[in-house]
């Protein structure tokens, strides 16, 4: 065997790593974090304007909003909302309930949604919510036609923690749900739960404060302590980010996990596919040792030479589909 891919979790330290005659890449999970947390916010609800966006600015902090069509009104607002960094997401056309859709209308419920989004918010709209969270075959069929990922209710699994070592359904990956009546003390043991298990869980929330907003609210000043504890959390290593942006990672880290490797002058040469659809731009950290060797080896995208940060980590860009790995002289 040529080579093993051997992913190391990050608890604080790198630990467990087990080596192959070639080289070994690292992939730290979670961007360089101990955890992650997606906040998602559903229904287009003004209340997401006029209360969400401004307090996760004011904390510095970015999360999905999963829109629908028939819903969105004040376009401008979302779209500033976007620019600011926020991520717009697919929640439907009408937000139907499966037993009310045709075969017919469960493609026009995520095709045209898509291309409005598209459209209106010249982005790649390529996430999507399942409206109630219920999924059919058809509707299945067609968000993994349009979309690289997809949030349901618990997924495949009774865990709403998806650890980096898992392979989770892309199109159905487990949440759980903010309510009127559960205290704040919850919703913090769920950020502790994340942490003290490495990690990925995704929260839906739909209105804030009174019944008016959506769907079983939260109240506002549990929902600003919720943030407020989400914030302090980053000193402990919490990575707090879009669906779209962790899942991307995430799935990420899985396609560099199954490259193929070919030797190439006097080299090694890692090779992978992007799935279709996919997010540009993704970027891996990694560390990259090569057996029996004290030095660093010389690793390249293309013709460009990457180097590593002082604590030895490089940073992989999917984009370029490949990676060269040569012994250092």
């Amino acid at each position: 065997m040529r080579r093993i891919v051997q992913i190391i979790f990050v608890c604080g330290s790198l630990t467990r790593a087990c080596f192959a005659q070639g080289p070994a890449i690292r992939v730290l999970p979670w961007d360089e974090h101990a955890a992650a947390v997606s906040l998602t916010f559903d229904d287009s609800r003004p209340v997401h304007l006029d209360v969400a966006v401004p307090e996760l600015n004011k904390r510095h902090l970015h999360a999905t909003f999963f829109v629908i069509i028939s819903k969105l009104t004040r376009l401008d607002g979302w779209r500033e909302a976007q620019a600011e960094g926020h991520e717009i997401g697919n929640h439907s056309l009408t937000h139907e309930h499966v037993s009310a859709l045709t075969q017919a209308s469960e493609e026009l419920q995520v095709e045209d949604a898509k291309a409005f989004l598209d459209s209106n918010f010249h982005a790649n709209t390529i996430i999507f919510a399942y409206p109630y969270s219920e999924l059919s075959p058809g509707l299945s069929f067609w968000v993994q036609r349009y979309d690289f990922l997809a949030r349901g209710w618990q997924g495949s699994s009774d865990s709403p923690y998806i650890s980096a070592e898992d392979l989770p359904d892309w199109y159905n990956l487990p949440s759980q749900a903010t309510n009127t009546d559960t205290d704040v003390a919850v919703y913090k043991d769920w950020i502790d739960k994340a942490l003290a298990m490495h990690a990925w869980t995704i929260v839906q929330i739909h209105g804030i404060g009174d019944p008016s907003t959506g769907f079983d609210p939260i109240p506002t000043p549990v929902f600003l302590s919720f943030l407020d504890y989400l914030r302090s959390k980053e000193a402990n290593g919490l990575w707090i980010a879009p669906m779209g942006t962790v899942g991307a990672y995430l799935r990420g880290q899985k396609i560099l996990e199954t490259a193929k490797t070919e030797v190439e002058s006097g080299g090694e040469k890692w090779v992978w596919e992007l799935p279709v659809p996919f997010p540009s731009g993704v970027l891996l950290r990694a560390r990259i040792l090569a057996a029996h060797s004290k030095s660093r080896p010389r690793i390249y995208q293309g013709k460009r030479e990457l180097h590593a940060s002082k604590s030895g980590v490089y940073t992989i860009s999917l984009d370029a589909r490949e990676l060269m790995i040569r012994p250092a002289p």
